[in-house]
């Protein structure tokens, strides 16, 4: 087993339990406002994504176990929004480090004056740096994923001559 093989399974296992999270917690709260039901669609789609790279790689590492057709088509579709919500998630992650703390602190006593809860500067920064590492381990799985199901369309095809 390559190293890259290895990144590619320790990443999709991370990607899988975040995603899990984040898209059964929005199922949780869809029921009471629609952009928790729009954010577990979204991470939802991620999480579909991590599921078919972990039957891809069963596939790679077994392959008497084949993909069933669709996996293919699926994994490029649910990798393109991946890739697209990690660009998302990688901008959001940049903006909350790049913030000037003066800033902050006046965006901090506008949110205290109207009661919209507690949060500290060391709060948001840590939460950009939460979304800056979600983003980078799901484009990187997602990469890893398309240069994989190259791979495994190849060796499909060389089986099949």
């Amino acid at each position: 087993m390559s190293f890259r093989f290895k990144l590619y399974r320790i990443l999709t296992a991370l990607a899988l339990m975040i995603t899990g999270f984040f898209t059964f917690g929005g199922i949780l709260f869809a029921f009471v406002n629609f952009p928790a039901l729009v954010s577990a669609v979204i991470w939802g789609a991620c999480f579909i994504h991590s599921i078919l790279s972990v039957y891809l790689q069963r596939s790679i590492m077994f392959p008497e176990i084949t993909l069933k057709e669709s996996s293919p088509g699926g994994i490029r579709i649910m990798g393109g929004i991946t890739l697209i919500f990690a660009a998302l998630l990688f901008f959001c992650g940049l903006v909350l480090q790049m913030i000037p703390t003066e800033v902050l602190k006046e965006v901090m006593a506008e949110a205290m004056k109207q009661n919209n809860g507690n949060l500290s500067i060391g709060f948001l920064r840590g939460m950009g740096v939460a979304l800056l590492l979600i983003s980078l381990i799901l484009t990187f799985n997602a990469n890893l994923s398309f240069y994989f199901l190259r791979q495994w369309t190849k060796m499909k095809e060389g089986r099949e001559e």
